[in-house]
């Protein structure tokens, strides 16, 4: 067994994992062990008497300890309190921001944030700690974390520069005067966990106008110092004041021009999966290693005994993430669809290519757009591995042959204004890479639709789409998120680039195919709006001219 601990100065997450078989036993906390904050004998205490009992029914062999205070100096010393607890069991001790980066970037890149009591961030790559702006502590530093919270507002009520109606509800609330606080943060120990138990009082009133300004303010304070000295814009941000204050959060950061990948209260959820996976691989190719959350546990156990209500939440409750990670790789779809635009005026193609699910999802997407737009179905293009009986029945080996996407490909005369979106939940299957790495090198626009960062088909695309939506509900069953983020990107793909090249009129789509009652019914009542016009007439001039564009074309010239 596996024991995690993911600790602050106020509080202390701990999780006992089974890592042969990927599982969550049980989880617990404790008061926070901050080695800066509590003493040797203290912790020890702590140990043997909130965590020891908690694990006794289980065989403690790997300790992971992420703390915050907890320095090269300081991880040997909870280290050796962890062994004299956990007699021959291998311990490693390091920083909450270790913690932090692991459960939450992993391997790949961003700036890990952690904003509870204090604040910390440091810029990750590839699992390693590059660039670092030292956090300070609550005198010194510490920025928008729940200590500068609370002494900032502390500050204003006894100086009087808080709105009276603040005033009166913080008296109502806690009944302190000014020697009392003065007495717990001048004379008390762990002054900055006593000033950030006043954060709550202003995550609960954020939709007051002077609480919301107060907290903005120390965000934009945290930006300035800290984050605006990484060239890196995507945040990852952990702790309870991230958490609760991830609106404000979100909107200081976008405003100074970050993306707020994640705002989670704690990184035990991607620390249990990162000490329990056995998926990073290295691709032979790049060399480059990823992570394949693809194939990672999913948190859901025991599915058959669940009740039918109970899976149907559990499966709604994953199938929120996705839009969350398709909003994430929404710069990386804007790219590709600004070259598309232009690619498809001049006459080029968009070809989607995939094998299984994700295959079967680019002809979806390539076969709605001519009835939808009315454009001919020569221009976007949906190819499956193992060809259309791909798309009803399994090809054995289709997807296998890393030369065998290009070859399909080249019966459609491929040239450098056409564009190849290759489509992989895992971004490994050879055909998707094999294609995309041929594609590029005779010049064509390649993008990739991955559910995996860093994967080796998005090595071979100049745009990769990662939508990283985490462990399926069932394990490896891409077809559920990674196959929903698949379809929402591709939508978004074909309707920019269809609005881009002029085949939508204000809303509405001028250009549909007159293919059954409803539809000619759709576009009467179109031209009747655009036109004004009696719905008869309407009638006729649809019929007449074919589309609802051209019949507003012709009558308007």
């Amino acid at each position: 067994m596996i024991l995690i601990a993911d600790g602050g100065s106020t509080k202390c997450d701990w999780a006992v994992v089974d890592s042969s078989h990927a599982t969550l036993v049980k989880q617990f906390q404790t008061e926070g062990i901050n080695p800066f904050a509590r003493e040797e004998a203290e912790i020890l205490t702590l140990l043997k008497v909130d965590v020891l009992p908690q694990t006794a029914d289980y065989t403690i062999d790997k300790i992971y300890l992420y703390g915050a205070g907890i320095t090269p100096e300081k991880g040997k010393i909870m280290e050796q309190l962890l062994l004299s607890v956990f007699e021959g069991a291998k311990v490693s001790a390091t920083s909450d921001m270790e913690g932090a980066a692991h459960g939450t970037v992993g391997i790949g890149d961003g700036i890990v944030v952690i904003l509870g009591t204090g604040s910390n961030s440091a810029y990750y790559s590839g699992g390693q700690s590059v660039e670092k702006v030292a956090a300070l502590g609550y005198i010194l530093g510490d920025e928008g974390g729940g200590a500068v919270l609370g002494r900032t507002l502390l500050g204003d009520i006894f100086k009087g520069v808080a709105p009276q109606h603040i005033s009166e509800q913080f008296e109502a609330e806690y009944g302190l005067s000014q020697a009392e606080v003065l007495e717990a943060v001048y004379r008390r120990p762990q002054a900055n966990r006593y000033l950030a138990g006043f954060a709550k009082f202003l995550s609960s009133r954020l939709d007051d106008h002077y609480i919301y300004a107060l907290v903005e303010r120390c965000f934009e304070d945290f930006v300035r110092r800290n984050l605006e000295q990484y060239t890196c814009r995507r945040v990852y941000a952990v702790g309870s004041v991230a958490y609760y204050f991830e609106p404000v959060l979100r909107r200081v950061l976008e405003r100074a021009g970050f993306e707020l990948i994640t705002a989670v209260i704690s990184p035990m959820e991607g620390l249990v999966k990162y000490h329990s996976s056995s998926t990073e691989i290295i691709d032979n190719q790049s060399a480059k290693p990823f992570r394949k959350f693809t194939e990672e546990p999913s948190y859901y156990n025991d599915l058959e005994q669940m009740s039918v209500r109970c899976c149907l939440d559990s499966i709604n409750h994953e199938d929120h993430r996705v839009a969350e990670a398709v909003r994430r790789a929404l710069p990386a779809i804007e790219r590709l669809v600004e070259q598309l635009i232009p690619r498809l005026k001049r006459g080029g193609r968009l070809f989607y290519m995939g094998a299984g699910t994700s295959g079967r999802l680019g002809v979806l997407d390539a076969s709605e757009v001519p009835p939808t737009f009315g454009m001919p179905p020569t221009v976007i293009i949906g190819i499956i591995a193992g060809g259309d009986k791909a798309l009803r029945t399994p090809v054995e080996g289709a997807e296998d042959d890393t030369e065998q996407g290009w070859r399909d490909l080249e019966q459609y005369n491929p040239t450098p204004l056409d564009t190849v979106v290759g489509i992989a939940a895992s971004g490994t299957t050879p055909y998707v890479v094999g294609v995309l790495r041929k594609a590029r090198a005779n010049g064509l626009l390649t993008a990739s639709i991955s559910s995996n960062y860093n994967s080796p088909a998005a090595a071979e695309a100049e745009i990769a789409i990662d939508t990283v939506v985490g462990s399926e509900f069932v394990t490896g069953s891409s077809r559920m998120k990674s196959g929903t983020a698949q379809k929402l990107v591709c939508n978004m793909i074909t309707t920019t680039a269809m609005i881009g090249i002029g085949r939508v009129k204000g809303n509405k789509m001028v250009n549909m195919q007159l293919s059954n009652k409803k539809l000619v019914d759709r576009g009467t009542r179109m031209l009747v709006e655009l036109l004004g016009v009696p719905y008869e007439q309407a009638q006729h001039l649809l019929l007449l001219y074919g589309s609802v564009q051209r019949a507003v074309e012709a009558v308007e010239n």
